[in-house]
């Protein structure tokens, strides 16, 4: 498992700064200087629901532009963080200097967001709609928007 301190000095070294820590896990981020920022979440190691959580560690690195827009890019340890980061910084910003790639190809409106099985579950991630909500009842109820982007993966481990 990837120690924080080795992690931190990976990220810091792109230009990452510490954005936000919870319970759960530290949150990065990346100012790509074109109005898009990259985070990456790191998930502390042990279960925090059983108090038994181990700050020290990371379970792995979710390095994805703002707000889980797009590709997620899950680094599991700090080797190949520090080896893939730097393309996955330029991936993410040339998807955002020309965002399109990144919008929902049915509304053309909202941007995409991978959606990952829970453990368990058998089906591959996919990058969905952020409008892929149900909204409305009885009769009247239905998604706002249905639609699945093929254009990028979901999720790359590494």
């Amino acid at each position: 498992m990837p120690s924080k301190e080795s992690v931190q000095e990976i990220l810091k070294a792109q230009g990452f700064t510490l954005d936000s820590t919870s319970g759960f896990g530290d949150a990065y981020k990346l100012d790509l200087g074109n109005g898009w920022q990259v985070s990456a979440y790191c998930s502390f190691e042990g279960n925090p629901f059983a108090g038994d959580v181990d700050k020290d560690t990371y379970e792995d690195i979710d390095v994805h532009l703002y707000d889980m827009i797009g590709t997620s890019h899950i680094c599991t340890t700090d080797k190949k963080l520090e080896e893939k980061l730097p393309d996955i910084i330029r991936s993410l910003r040339a998807n955002s200097d020309d965002d399109e790639i990144l919008k929902c190809p049915k509304c053309k409106i909202r941007y995409v967001n991978p959606k990952t099985p829970s453990e368990g579950q058998k089906w591959k991630p996919f990058l969905s709609c952020s409008g892929m909500q149900i909204v409305g009842r009885g009769q009247n109820k239905g998604v706002l928007c249905d639609g699945i982007s093929k254009k990028l993966p979901a999720v790359v481990k590494y």
